[in-house]
């Protein structure tokens, strides 16, 4: 597991697990302002049980080995998909060895504390979380088998009440170093996660009156699976890298407006645009 992270991205580097569990499972986690990401390497029949949590959470599945969801009743996932979980107490369990994502909000403490950079503070330039909508209740499972690709539409979208994620169709090949997409977020960071293949991280810091806050360009490779916070301002783009299938997951919160007004989340209908 890569981890890559900082207000400058100064911190590239592997890092052991933040987690092992009983049953053999190994958890990294790490964290923006608003948002844990944690990939968990999950071990036939262990059970990751999170208690209590205050705010829905996001399970990505990303193959057909089969894992429960158990929320007060069990779901069954046996291919690809998004889960999103509602509040409370959840598990989640695999017939089969496979690696999981989840995606907390940062009202989530314990997920917090659990965060190899939980001691790093937050970042100033990104805004808070506001209070969340008022979103249908019970786990809802999204498979990617039901989602067609659509000319014109940015990747997979998907909300929670606080969280978005994106997660981009399989890409064969590296990326065509002619047609990048150089851009930066005022004030939300983005969490990009690599599930499948290498990719490359292009990384640039503008420029400010003070010289002592420049930072040389970076240029980052990482495997899968992999972390890779970017934080505000800081000009990026993401290429595939070398031969084979590559996977893609940018996280964000809150969700993203420009997004919704695009009409390319694909639950946007689940949830209510007024405070809870």
């Amino acid at each position: 597991m890569t981890i890559a992270g900082s207000p400058v991205f100064d911190v590239v580097a592997q890092r052991e697990p933040d987690q092992v569990s009983a049953g053999g499972s190994r958890t990294w986690s790490l964290r923006g302002r608003n948002f844990v990401v944690a990939v968990t390497e999950l071990e036939a029949g262990d059970r990751l049980t999170e208690h209590d949590l205050p705010d829905e959470h996001v399970l990505l599945v990303q193959d057909d080995v089969g894992v429960d969801v158990d929320h007060g009743g069990v779901v069954h996932v046996s291919e690809p998909a998004l889960v999103v979980v509602p509040a409370g107490t959840s598990a989640v369990q695999a017939a089969a060895p496979t690696t999981v994502v989840r995606v907390f909000t940062s009202r989530c403490a314990e997920q917090v504390r659990r965060a190899v950079n939980h001691a790093a503070g937050i970042d100033p330039r990104a805004a808070p979380l506001p209070d969340p909508v008022q979103a249908v209740d019970g786990i809802r499972v999204h498979r990617l088998s039901d989602v067609p690709d659509e000319e014109g539409r940015l990747g997979r979208i998907f909300r929670t009440a606080s969280l978005m994620v994106n997660w981009f169709p399989v890409h064969d090949g590296p990326r065509d170093t002619e047609r990048l997409s150089p851009h930066a977020h005022g004030d939300f960071e983005q969490m990009s996660v690599t599930l499948v293949g290498t990719y490359a991280h292009h990384l640039r810091v503008p420029w400010t009156p003070r010289m002592s806050e420049w930072r040389d360009d970076r240029h980052v490779e990482v495997g899968s699976p992999s972390m890779t916070l970017i934080p505000p301002t800081v000009v990026h783009t993401t290429r595939a890298v070398g031969a084979g299938p590559h996977t893609l997951v940018d996280v964000f919160a809150p969700p993203r407006q420009d997004f919704l007004a695009n009409g390319w989340v694909l639950n946007a209908a689940d949830y209510r645009e007024t405070p809870l």
